[in-house]
C-alpha cells in the first residue's frame, strides 16, 4: 500500500502525530503565544507583554509541569519499592523467588505496553480525559495491591497498576509536548529523567525499611499520596473534555496490530524464560511453547510493520540504521540498569548477608550517582546533538567497566570495593540516560531519511521493555546456575523452589555454619555468571554506540 511522505509523519503541531494525516480532534489549544509567554523562570522563554496573559499561562505551565513531575516520580517509585522486599515477601506468601520476581516484572511488562496504547489512545480522545483515567486504574491498582492476601492478588494489583502507571508516564511526555516550546523540550525532558532517578531511590528506600520495620502494604499506601496530588492537579492543568465526536477513521488506522504483537510476542518469551529450568524444565512444553509463540510474533510484527501497517511505529527499526542502534541502546541499557538495580540488592542480602532496608540504601551509590551527569548534561548541552556520541560511549564505557569488574566480587569483597564499583556504574547510567535522551529529542526531521514518526515515545518505549526484561532473563541465569552449584555442595537444587526467599535470606534458615557457606559459595558462583551476562549485554550496547559516530546520511 502507498505510504505518507515523512512531512506528514512529523508533524509539527503541538500535538504528538502518530503519521495520520486527518485531524480529528477539536482545536482546544490555548491562544496564540501561550508557549512563548510563560513567566516560568525554570525555562528561558521570553515574557509576553500582556502581564494578564502571562499571569495565567504561567500558573498552568507550572501546573502541568507539577503533574509531570509528580507521576514520573510514582511511576518509577513503583517501579523499585518491591526491589529490597522480595525475599521477604516470598516468605510472606510461602512462594518461591522464582515466582515472587513477578511482582515487579508484571508491573514493568504492562507498564512498557501501556506507553504506546495510551499514547495512541490520547491521539483519539485528547490527552487529558486519557491522563486521568491512567491515574485512576494507577490508584485502583494501589488498592487492589495493598489489601493483598496473596501473591496472586498482589501480581493482579500490580498488573492493573503498572498499567495505569506507565500510561500516566506516557502522557507526561504528550502533555511536556502540548504545554511547552518545542525548544525547551530537550532540558524538560531531562527533569522528568531527574525526577524519575528520584522515585527510583525513593522507592529504593522505603522498600527495604517497610519490609524490615513496618509492613509490605504501606509501600502502597505511601504510593496513595502520589495517586492523590495526580488526581487533583490534573483537572486543573489540563483540558478534560472529550470530543463528542470520535475519529474512527483514525482509531483504525492507528497501529493497534502492530503494538499488540509487539507485547504478546515479547511477553512470550518472558515468560517462556522465567520458567525454563526452574518451573519446569527446559525440553518441557511449557517452557518451549511459549518462547516459540513469542518469536513467532516478533518475526511476524517485522514483517507487518515493513510491509503492511498503513502507519508503522516501530518503522524507523526498517528505515534507518542509526535509529535501529539507538533503539537497540535504549533496550540494552534499561535491561542492564534495571539488572544492576534488582540483582546487587538480592547480593547483598545472600552473600554480604545485608538487610532489606541497608540493602536498598547501599544502592544509593548506583542510582543516586546517576543524577548527576543527568542534571548536568541535561541543563548544558540539552541542544548539542554533536556531543551525544562522546556521552554515550563514555557511558557505555563506564558501565562496561563496572559490569566486568561485577564478576570479581565474592562474599569477602571489602565495603569500598563494591562501593566504587557502585559509583562507576551510576556514573556511566546516568551518562547513558542523558546521552540517550538528547539525542532522541533532537533527531532531525529530514525528507531524505525516513525515520519513525515518534523517536522519544519509542526510545522510552524501549527502555522501558529492557526494564521489563531484566528480571525473567537475570532471574533465569541467577537460580538455574544456583540449582546447579547447590547439587555441587552436596544440596538437592529443588532447594531454589522450596527454600522461598530464604534462598537468599540464608542466614535466617536455620541451617548449620558449613552449609550456610557452601550456598553462599554456590551464590557467588550463581552471581559471577549472571554478571558475565549482563557484561556481554553492555559490551554489545556499547558496539551499538559506535554507529552513533556515522556522520554520513542513510
Amino acid at each position: 500500500m502507498g505510504r505518507h511522505s515523512t512531512s506528514e509523519i512529523f508533524d509539527n503541531e503541538s500535538k504528538i502525530d502518530f503519521g495520520v494525516p486527518s485531524k480529528t480532534l477539536e482545536d482546544k489549544s490555548p491562544p496564540a503565544g501561550l508557549g512563548l509567554g510563560s513567566s516560568v523562570q525554570l525555562f528561558d522563554i521570553e515574557q509576553s507583554s500582556i502581564v494578564e496573559e502571562e499571569r495565567i499561562v504561567g500558573v498552568q505551565q507550572w501546573l502541568v509541569f507539577i503533574c509531570i513531575i509528580v507521576l514520573a516520580t510514582m511511576d518509577s517509585f513503583n517501579s523499585t519499592i518491591l526491589i529490597p522486599a522480595i525475599p521477604g515477601l516470598a516468605n510472606l506468601f510461602n512462594t518461591s523467588l522464582a515466582s515472587t520476581l513477578w511482582a515487579t516484572t508484571v508491573y514493568l511488562l504492562f507498564g512498557a505496553a501501556s506507553h504506546l496504547y495510551f499514547t495512541m489512545m490520547s491521539e483519539v480522545f485528547h490527552h487529558g480525559p486519557v491522563w486521568i483515567l491512567a491515574v485512576l486504574l494507577a490508584t485502583i491498582g494501589t488498592g487492589v495491591c495493598g489489601g493483598s492476601l496473596s501473591l496472586g492478588e498482589l501480581i493482579i494489583g500490580r498488573i492493573i497498576q503498572g498499567t495505569g502507571g506507565g500510561g500516566a508516564m506516557a502522557l507526561c511526555f504528550v502533555a511536556m509536548k502540548e504545554s511547552a516550546p518545542e525548544a525547551i523540550h530537550s532540558r524538560y525532558s531531562c527533569y522528568i529523567v531527574l525526577m524519575r532517578m528520584g522515585g527510583a531511590i525513593l522507592g529504593l528506600i522505603c522498600g527495604g525499611l517497610f519490609i524490615d520495620h513496618g509492613h509490605w502494604t504501606w509501600s502502597f499506601y505511601f504510593n496513595f499520596a502520589f495517586c492523590a496530588l495526580g488526581l487533583l492537579g490534573i483537572p486543573f492543568a489540563v483540558d478534560l473534555r472529550v470530543s463528542k465526536h470520535v475519529p474512527l477513521r483514525k482509531m483504525r488506522t492507528l497501529d493497534w496490530v502492530g503494538v499488540s504483537m509487539a507485547f504478546f510476542g515479547a511477553a512470550g518469551i518472558l515468560v517462556g524464560l522465567s520458567w525454563g529450568g526452574i518451573s519446569y524444565r527446559w525440553s518441557e512444553w511449557e517452557t518451549i511453547v511459549p518462547i516459540v509463540v513469542g518469536c513467532v510474533l516478533i518475526l511476524a510484527l517485522g514483517l507487518y510493520e515493513s510491509k503492511w501497517a498503513l502507519h508503522p511505529l516501530f518503522g524507523g527499526f526498517f528505515r534507518s540504521k542509526m535509529m535501529s542502534m539507538t533503539y537497540l541502546g535504549c533496550f540494552l541499557h534499561g535491561l542492564v540498569f534495571l539488572s544492576h538495580v534488582q540483582f546487587f540488592a538480592l547480593y547483598f542480602m545472600s552473600t554480604l548477608y545485608m538487610s532489606a532496608t541497608i540493602s536498598g540504601m547501599a544502592l544509593l551509590s548506583l542510582v543516586g550517582l546517576s543524577i548527576a551527569p543527568v542534571a548536568i548534561v541535561g541543563m548544558i548541552l540539552a541542544r548539542e546533538m554533536e556531543c551525544t556520541q562522546w556521552i554515550i560511549s563514555a557511558g557505555w564505557t563506564l558501565t562496561i567497566l563496572a559490569s566486568g569488574c561485577s564478576i570479581l566480587l565474592n562474599n569477602i569483597t571489602p565495603t569500598i570495593a563494591w562501593v566504587l564499583l557502585l559509583f562507576t556504574a551510576g556514573l556511566g547510567h546516568g551518562l547513558l540516560l542523558s546521552g540517550y535522551n538528547v539525542r532522541v529529542r533532537n533527531v532531525p526531521k529530514d525528507e531524505d531519511t525516513p525515520l519513525s514518526s515518534l523517536p522519544t515515545t519509542i526510545a522510552y518505549y524501549m527502555r522501558a521493555w529492557g526494564w521489563a526484561s531484566a528480571i525473567p532473563v537475570g532471574g533465569a541465569v541467577l537460580l538455574n546456575t544456583l540449582g546447579v552449584g547447590l547439587a555441587d555442595v552436596g544440596l538437592h537444587p529443588s532447594l531454589i523452589n522450596s527454600a522461598n526467599g530464604y534462598l537468599i535470606l540464608m542466614k535466617d534458615f536455620g541451617v548449620t555454619a558449613q552449609q550456610q557457606d557452601a550456598v553462599s559459595l554456590a551464590s557467588v558462583a550463581a552471581f559471577r555468571t549472571l554478571w558475565g551476562i549482563v557484561t556481554g549485554f553492555s559490551i554489545l550496547g556499547g558496539l551499538s554506540s559506535a554507529f552513533l559516530w556515522r556522520r554520513s546520511r542513510e
